[in-house]
């Protein structure tokens, strides 16, 4: 059976195209309209039955969305994304990484009758990235970037996010900055990296390979890291995650440290949870709703036949009560057994 994808890959145009020509779109000409039915009609394609609004609807694919591992800065950006969309007119269906595990990107938007879609924590060991390159979608990718027509990438600036951190960091006494960053293969965590590299670079300290550990942006695995870190003589956490930092000040409680006192904790994205937790944490503030509008505007100018754009968040200090001087700590967090 002849599907949209056969017809636009045999004239060499995108799928959303196709689906403009067959449901009467007002931005193509009526000769491309004529030209794509007429092929349709020769290649004998038949056209299903459609959902209603089929025509305006969009799909959001999600790693991580079960609980422990939901990533809840991606969570946020998919409720702003959706919500916009919702208001101007479009269905949303959500997709976690078990619902695509068989399945490529263009089969289930073809199933689902999708113009286009949001992709959300991909990890570039995935084979679920490596699809990427054939997508015949207008896509937006969040806290990735990929080199594609039909692919706007919308990223945070981590690095110059994180060497904030570390600036802050410094400029309250800490030398011995640990750092706790997210899993292997993710676009991010090199560029956060690379940010807490450039903010030693910078402040004139030495990087030390002893004081970085890897998680996986679970608040599990921040606990652990900040815990090791603590232990091998660090006095101040930079966390490449807010639910790292979390889980970091939550574990470092627990076995007696005080927060800042002992030991300073900083997270990065801003989500909700960050102003709530006792002390509040120091972070790096994405304006995560305006990140989930820009997705949607962006998507939309693709489907209109804009050209594919790169956009850099800022990165904004926000300083809470989760960090202090040096001072107080003594160059050393204190033994909590001995308090």
């Amino acid at each position: 059976m002849v599907k949209i994808k056969d017809i636009a890959e045999y004239m060499n145009i995108s799928v959303s195209t196709v689906y403009k020509a067959f449901n009467g779109a007002s931005d193509i000409s009526e000769t491309t309209r004529e030209q794509i039915l007429e092929t349709a009609r020769q290649m004998g394609y038949t056209k299903a039955s459609r959902r209603p609004a089929a025509d305006r609807q969009l799909c959001v694919f999600i790693e991580h969305l079960e609980v422990p591992h939901v990533i809840y800065y991606l969570y946020e950006v998919m409720l702003a994304f959706k919500s916009l969309a919702v208001r101007n007119g479009y269905q949303v269906i959500i997709h976690s990484d078990s619902d695509y595990d068989t399945l490529t990107y263009n089969e289930i938007l073809e199933q689902n009758q999708c113009a286009g879609c949001l992709i959300l924590g991909l990890n570039t060991q995935s084979k679920q990235y490596q699809q990427l390159k054939d997508l015949r979608y207008p896509a937006i990718l969040v806290d990735n970037f990929v080199d594609h027509p039909n692919i706007s990438c919308i990223t945070s600036d981590n690095l110059k996010g994180i060497s904030l951190l570390v600036t802050h960091l410094a400029d309250l006494g800490h030398t011995k900055i640990g750092f706790v960053n997210g899993e292997a293969g993710s676009v991010i965590s090199d560029e956060r990296f690379a940010g807490y590299v450039n903010g030693l670079t910078i402040n004139r300290l030495t990087f030390d390979p002893a004081l970085v550990r890897s998680g996986d942006f679970t608040e599990k695995s921040g606990g652990e890291c900040a815990l090791d870190l603590v232990k091998s003589g660090a006095t101040a956490l930079i966390c490449a995650s807010d639910v790292m930092a979390i889980g970091a000040i939550r574990t470092l409680k627990a076995e007696g440290y005080r927060i800042p006192e002992d030991i300073s904790v900083t997270g990065f994205d801003d989500i909700s949870l960050s102003s709530y937790i006792s002390p509040s944490l120091t972070t790096i503030r994405i304006k995560i709703k305006a990140v989930g509008h820009q997705a949607f505007h962006c998507l939309q100018d693709l489907l209109n036949g804009e050209k594919s754009v790169h956009i850099i968040e800022p990165a904004h200090l926000m300083v809470r009560q989760s960090t202090g001087s040096v001072r107080k700590n003594a160059e050393a967090p204190s033994d909590p057994e001995n308090k």
